[in-house]
């Protein structure tokens, strides 16, 4: 008998086992194929890309788990195949290379059909999810199917090559045995105690490393902390599976009970233990990225509401959109508009410095640009009566946006316009860090107005749009005495100061109103139609052209649709990730379930013997079944959870985003008792056949 004629028996003999083998190989196959055409879509802006890095290690750590898992279960599974091989005088040579023969030809084939699933299922799921959410177009390049082979081949080498190494030290005996040995293992109460430790100090850090509250929210401190209750879990799950077995055994008519359950899980400790972290971690991850997209995507326009109480807002300063409020009122009344309310906020723009611990930063999210209110202008403005002393100042922070912290800086507004470069201009140019010592060499303390954090008062308040470019930011707002105010502006030499026009109408059509305004201010500012043409520009290298789009008026309505179409985009790609993740993690279950059918009919012959009815055994195994589906999904959607809070700790509308997540959880824990009801009846089905 040839050696090809060996591996052709072998894989018609053993058709069920490879099928199955063949069949998860090539769904990792599809899941890389589909999460490149995702990646790889040009339709995707590049900041919602940004998300996908990190989904691209848990698929590729997906892979290489559940690889490994499949092909370590499907060698041992064949241990009596070896060992009779063995015997009859084949050397562990000969089934390597007969391992090698029957991989060559599972890996040929798992690429072309995994490839061609998901050619169709990447298409179905961008029909489905156009039709519910965001029409994207769908686009395949040559980049995914290079992603998909140069991600799959070396897991699969890989894996096989410390395979065949695990067959290499195996005896004949053991490798008959291999089939049958179980994976019990002793959990060493030291690392589970110290894992449970790491996990709870790990949680209540992040948030706190997340917000800058502690070790100035230092990245490596926030990563470790991520890792760490990512990997602890892993430990945790399989600490608690030994203390159930020790905590039970203490009640004897409880331990009797699920005696069966116990000695099962007991046999397949590590099997258990690998699952049930996989498959939390994969749920975890495929809850929080649908969880995330869904609350951004729900609260577009709920959230536009709160941030935008008018429905135009432009900032007119001495250059740019210099015109009177008369002849923004002509144009809205002559294009059939009723204002209800039209304000004009003076406020002073200077450069913000801040200062902690000997360290000077640059001021906020722009070009170190504040916004600086009179107290008389502001009360005025927001109809309150707020009295802020000489020395003193009030931070505003737009209501709405992030939460409004406890000051922990002392804020310096540099008052000498002609100083403004001497700090050096890259100073001006990017959001960087200087020791206090270099920045008051180069600035004199006399040109500054110093308000330490012990002065500083904080208020929420929509005063104005949440809105921000390069130009200027409206995040904050500086109130501070009349007095302060007037020496501010005294000192800066501004020969004007900017205003917000910020605008609400009682009736009338925006959009065309819009337009009008947008034209009756090019002309103002000496430019053509090309200007603002680009409705989301935020930034670029700085010159006239550039300041001048940053200065573009901004519209409610306009911004809401805008909102929609990018927050659609996005929660389209998150809905198509997450539910990769929890597809795949339905797959490790399913596989799970169907590779301990053999192994269960063996179980069910021997304890009927000993007088077990099938009323007991069918019990037993639905409590078996029901810890591998809701362990992990409990723990999950727990951690997905805390993520998402975790994401939305520093912001105002934590609690609208936590209301649609949870909503997320229901509908994940629905669908998986759906799930759980269809599996357990083929399960048992297949056990009494």
């Amino acid at each position: 008998m040839t050696f090809p004629s060996i591996v052709y028996k072998n894989l018609k003999y053993n058709f069920t086992r490879y099928i199955s083998f063949y069949l998860v190989n090539s769904f990792i196959v599809a899941v890389l194929f589909m999460y490149g055409t995702l990646f790889f879509n040009d339709s995707i802006p590049s900041n919602t890309k940004s998300v996908f890095n990190f989904s691209f290690v848990a698929i590729v750590l997906f892979c290489i788990i559940f690889i490994s898992y499949t092909q370590t279960y499907f060698v041992k599974f064949r241990g009596k195949e070896f060992g009779v091989y063995l015997t009859l005088g084949m050397t562990t040579s000969d089934l390597k290379k007969m391992i090698r023969r029957e991989n060559i030809i599972i890996i040929s084939i798992s690429l072309l059909t995994g490839i061609a699933a998901g050619l169709l299922f990447s298409r179905m799921f961008y029909l489905i999810l156009g039709k519910l959410l965001i029409n994207i177009v769908y686009s395949i390049s040559f980049a995914t199917f290079l992603l998909t082979i140069s991600v799959f081949l070396p897991i699969f080498i890989i894996s096989t090559f410390f395979t065949e190494r695990y067959l290499t030290k195996l005896s004949i005996i053991e490798v008959i045995q291999s089939s049958s040995k179980k994976e019990i293992a002793a959990t060493n109460p030291i690392i589970g105690f110290i894992s449970i430790i790491v996990f709870a100090i790990s949680l209540y850090l992040l948030p706190k490393v997340y917000t800058g509250d502690i070790f100035d929210g230092s990245k490596v401190i926030l990563t470790l902390c991520a890792l760490a209750t990512l990997a602890s879990p892993f430990f945790i799950i399989g600490t608690l599976i030994g203390m159930f077995r020790s905590v039970i055994r203490k009640y004897p008519r409880i331990h009797n009970n699920n005696l069966l359950v116990i000695s099962n899980l007991a046999h397949r400790f590590l099997s258990y233990q690998t699952i049930l972290y996989v498959v939390s971690l994969m749920v975890s991850l495929g809850i929080f990225l649908i969880g995330v997209g869904y609350t951004i995507h729900k609260n577009t326009i709920t959230f536009n509401d709160l941030e935008r109480p008018y429905d135009f807002m432009f900032i007119e300063n001495d250059k740019y959109n210099h015109i009177s409020q008369d002849e923004i009122r002509k144009v809205i009344e002559d294009n059939g508009g009723k204002i209800k309310k039209y304000t004009v906020l003076d406020y002073l723009s200077l450069p913000i410095y801040k200062m902690k611990d000997s360290k000077v930063k640059t001021g906020e999210r722009t070009y170190s640009n504040s916004v600086i209110i009179s107290e008389s202008n502001y009360n005025k403005h927001m109809a309150t009566n707020k009295d802020i002393k000489r020395g003193y100042m009030l931070d505003v922070f737009l209501d709405g946006g992030e939460i409004q912290t406890k000051p922990t800086e002392d804020i310096m507004f540099l008052m000498n316009k002609k100083s403004v470069q001497s700090p050096s201009k890259r100073f001006d140019d990017a959001n960087i860090t200087m020791n206090s010592s270099d920045f008051f060499r180069q600035v004199h303390s006399s040109d500054l107005f110093t308000v330490p954090k012990e002065r500083i008062l904080n208020d929420k308040a929509q005063f104005a749009n949440l809105e921000y470019t390069n130009a200027y930011s409206t995040y904050h707002a500086y109130v501070v005495d009349d007095v302060d105010y007037e020496m501010l502006k005294r000192k800066s030499g501004y020969p004007d100061i900017s205003k917000y026009h910020l605008i609400n109408l009682t009736s009338g059509d925006k959009n065309k109103i819009f337009f009008e305004i947008l034209s009756a201010l090019r002309k103002v500012n000496h430019a053509d139609e090309t200007i603002w043409k680009n409705k989301a520009f935020l930034g670029g290298p700085i010159n006239e052209k550039t300041l001048l789009e940053a200065y573009r008026p901004f519209s409610k309505t306009e911004k809401a649709e805008r909102d929609l179409q990018l927050n659609g985009v996005f929660y389209f790609s998150m809905t198509f990730l997450g539910a990769l993740l929890l597809i795949s993690s339905s797959i490790v279950l399913f596989y799970k379930i169907v590779t301990d059918i053999a192994e269960e009919k063996q179980r069910i012959v021997i304890v009927r013997k000993i007088g077990i009815t099938n009323r007991e055994m069918k019990r037993n195994l639905t409590k078996q079944l029901k810890i591998i589906f809701f362990v992990p999904a409990m723990i999950g959607a727990t951690m997905a959870l805390y993520y998402i809070a975790l994401v939305n700790t520093n912001y105002s509308k934590i609690n609208y985003t936590m209301l649609q997540a949870l909503l997320v959880v229901v509908v994940y824990i629905l669908l998986q008792i759906v799930f759980y009801f269809g599996l357990r009846r083929k399960y048992l089905s297949s056990l009494n056949e």
